[in-house]
């Protein structure tokens, strides 16, 4: 995490467009690179690959992975968790070098759905 993004208003793409083109994450491909190419069709905002917020606060290792720059904006990093602390301190880490912050409530793999995240979340309302 390197570039500290411009912090542009998602809200205000909204207001201004009347369509907006979105990259929703998809797994292992949506990282930087990814982004900066996609920028050339016209996307709008891009997310990227769902992150495990727990390992994420906790490891400089995967902090090291999510990686931007300054084609790289407006860029929506998804996290995945169980815990709200996780993903508050995990969110405050990354907040200077983002535009805005995801929880992924419907991935259905099985993994996820046991660790508690994803669309399992939809049996905890409170998180």
């Amino acid at each position: 995490m390197v570039y500290k993004c411009r912090r542009q208003s998602l809200l205000e793409l909204f207001e201004n467009k009347s369509q907006l083109n979105v990259c929703a994450p998809m797994v292992r491909y949506s990282k930087c690179a990814f982004r900066e190419v996609i920028r050339d069709y016209n996307v709008d905002i891009a997310y990227t690959p769902m992150i495990l917020a727990d390992v994420f606060k906790s490891s400089e290792f995967a902090r090291q992975d999510y990686t931007t720059n300054d084609r790289d904006c407006p860029v929506v990093i998804q996290f995945a968790a169980h815990d709200p602390v996780d993903l508050a301190q995990a969110a405050q880490i990354v907040a200077p070098y983002v535009d805005g912050i995801d929880l992924n409530c419907g991935c259905p793999q099985k993994w996820a759905y046991k660790e508690g995240i994803g669309a399992a979340l939809s049996e905890r309302p409170e998180m």
